[in-house]
């Protein structure tokens, strides 16, 4: 709370929407394209730029008989299965059906409205992984295919699901396509969810005993000319947050699909309970996308990665374990620690290069067999008084690279300070990894 109790006070808003968050309702990461503290203290006309007002709040009432889609052409729906985890196929093929009465929910406008962006911050430990096409279907309550009661006929899905450090899903995350229109839900079991934008003229009604907040935009989202209608409901049922927002040029299809979602049954989180979980790492329908968190100096050596690190024992007297931290994604698998003395520190990052190297070889760059005293002297300077730093060496960053087991680059890059070339060279070539592992950069001489 301390972290968002800094960032409240650096922002103003208008009293009843700061006691709205002051009562539990935790802002989450704005959205890039916004400004957090100049959306709290004025409208998003002047935030965003492109927003436009829309005169007046409109009750939108759905069609009841609404629901029947036309079948996606099947080229189309070839290029959509390209793109998709799962495209959303009409059941009733085309057909003529019936369709439960829809409720009409208030959707007061809040285009031109006073809002609250904050921040937060995943769990420690946390990682994301991808949702199969079975497990979005899952999620959503349906056996086979998605209810057709959501009325998603033709849209694309993708989905992740967010993992706590103990392997519990803390978010899940489903987005789909179609045509212009877009979606987004976000379920957070057992918990209300974390909402980006806390609008000050948001419409609340209880539904079934839930209260469920409500607000609608109108303003050019994507600047083609054209004004987009979003629909945004979110609440807590008790068992599962839901947060739900769709954009389409049609009004009716927003809200539509918005009022759909508020009275849907199903939403569940089973299934995703860390199967295979082994305390940092989780492997979901073959893929692993995301995580990072912090370790301690004996944990960070156990990592496959601590190949690549110094030998601890190679450090000059006086140097005391900072921190150490791991991160993985689509792009990255690193792992780096940080020792300090006084002013001076080690900052020793280990990556194992996803994509190829493809540009010649830099000053900064090294093969293990390079890095001499005499090397690291050219890349460095003493100075006697860095404006009241302590003397000593300073280098510019450089990076040895090393080809793993595996046949995969893996890149270790150095930040120095306070070490003589001797002292950086000897704890360089420390590395477990040796100098049999050369990795051929191209330009690199023979």
């Amino acid at each position: 709370m301390n972290r968002y109790r800094t960032y409240m006070d650096r922002i103003q808003a208008p009293e009843d929407l700061a006691d709205k968050v002051l009562e539990g309702k935790r802002p989450r990461r704005a959205r890039p394209v916004l400004a957090a503290g100049v959306l709290a203290a004025c409208c998003l006309v002047a935030a965003v730029g492109g927003w436009q007002l829309w005169q007046g709040r409109v009750q939108t009432q759905p069609d009841p008989t609404a629901g029947v889609a036309a079948t996606p052409q099947t080229s189309q729906q070839a290029a959509q299965e390209q793109t998709h985890t799962l495209v959303v196929a009409d059941p009733f093929e085309g057909q003529p059906h019936s369709f439960p009465n829809v409720p009409g929910y208030d959707y007061p406008d809040c285009t031109g409205s006073d809002a609250m962006a904050g921040d937060y911050a995943p769990p420690e430990g946390w990682f994301e992984e991808r949702l199969s096409a079975q497990e979005i279907i899952t999620v959503l309550g349906g056996a086979d295919e998605v209810p057709w009661t959501l009325d998603w006929t033709g849209f694309g899905l993708d989905g992740t699901v967010l993992y706590d450090g103990e392997g519990n899903p803390w978010r899940i995350s489903i987005v789909g396509q179609r045509g212009e229109d877009t979606l987004h839900l976000e379920l957070w079991p057992g918990r209300a969810p974390l909402i980006d934008l806390l609008y000050a003229d948001a419409g609340t009604e209880i539904v079934n005993g839930v209260e469920v907040t409500t607000y609608s935009l109108y303003y050019d989202q994507n600047g083609d000319g054209t004004k987009e209608y979003t629909y945004h409901a979110h609440y807590f049922d008790g068992t599962m947050g839901v947060n739900f927002t769709c954009t389409s040029e049609d009004q009716g299809t927003a809200a539509r699909l918005a009022s759909l979602v508020v009275g849907h049954k199903g939403f569940t989180a089973e299934g995703l309970n860390g199967d295979g979980f082994e305390g940092k790492h989780m492997m979901l329908a073959g893929v692993r996308l995301y995580g990072s968190g912090e370790l301690t100096l004996a944990q960070a050596y156990q990592e496959e990665l601590a190949a690549y690190l110094p030998d601890r024992k190679a450090l000059p007297d006086g140097f005391v374990f900072e921190n150490a931290q791991w991160h993985f994604d689509e792009l990255e698998d690193s792992l780096s620690i940080l020792w300090c003395r006084g002013y001076d520190d080690v900052n020793v990052r280990s990556e194992r290069l996803l994509l190829p190297r493809t540009e010649e070889k830099l000053l900064t760059d090294f093969l293990p067999d390079e890095v001499t005293a005499q090397a690291l002297e050219q890349l460095g300077r003493y100075v006697e008084d860095d404006q009241g730093d302590t003397p000593g060496w300073r280098y510019e960053p450089f990076t040895v690279y090393y080809t793993g087991k595996d046949g995969v680059t893996v890149a270790a890059t150095y930040s120095i300070k306070g070490l003589n070339p001797e002292q950086a060279a000897s704890l360089v070539n420390s590395c477990q990894a040796g100098k049999s592992r050369v990795h051929p950069i191209t330009g690199a001489v023979d």
